[in-house]
């Protein structure tokens, strides 16, 4: 049985981690090719595409 300081402790973590997602989603997403919220960046990049890579 959970105790008043380990259900504390479990929020804590859940709070924490979800707050890591939401900051994690803002810098660019898991592979870095997000816009964080900011439109101009996602069009600079595909303005700047590398011609080496496949479509």
């Amino acid at each position: 049985m959970l105790t008043l300081r380990g259900i504390i402790t479990l929020i804590v973590l859940i709070v924490l981690f979800a707050l890591a997602v939401v900051w994690i989603s803002k810098q660019g997403g898991w592979k870095g090719e997000g816009c964080g919220g900011n439109c101009a960046s996602c069009h600079s990049h595909c303005e700047k595409q590398d011609p080496n890579k496949k479509a």
